[in-house]
């Protein structure tokens, strides 16, 4: 008689609603240090909004950037603005954001939250210039990251 072995179930880091809010608070406040106004998402592991943040001033458009930016951080593992060469026009994905239902957006303010190797989320900030995207973002970031050493 063969008797099988059920495989071992893997677990994975989940980010809760409110480490998702304290981590938007640290982008905005960063945000507001820098004199950039922004708006922030946060994303779980599955691509989808549990915390979002708008400022007054920043533009419309800056939400959705901010959340595509972070879905697009999770979806591939890595900060957004790693794969402007690789989807610019004469780059080997080049299309890639014109290739998924999704929101794809390859420039930087886009990072993924990772436990372990495992992707628990993502932060997207838009409002300034790249840098200053990248930089709010980092803040929520390199808070998940010290919660997670």
């Amino acid at each position: 008689m063969e008797t099988h072995t059920p495989p071992v179930a893997r677990t994975a880091r989940v980010l809760s609603y409110d480490e998702a809010r304290v981590l938007l608070d640290a982008a905005l406040a960063k945000a507001t240090e820098i004199g950039v106004p922004a708006s922030v998402s946060v994303l779980d592991a599955t691509g989808e909004l549990v915390a979002f943040g708008r400022q007054d001033r920043a533009p419309l458009l800056t939400g959705e950037v901010s959340q595509a930016k972070a879905y697009t951080a999770a979806a591939l593992r890595q900060p957004s603005g790693d794969l402007a060469a690789a989807t610019s026009p004469s780059g080997p994905f080049a299309g890639l954001a014109h290739g998924t239902s999704r929101r794809l957006i390859t420039f930087a303010g886009g990072l993924p939250l990772i436990v372990d190797g495992d992707v628990a989320g993502a932060v997207g900030a838009s409002g300034g210039s790249l840098e200053e995207d990248e930089l709010i973002a980092r803040a929520a970031a390199e808070l998940f990251a010290e919660w997670n050493r």
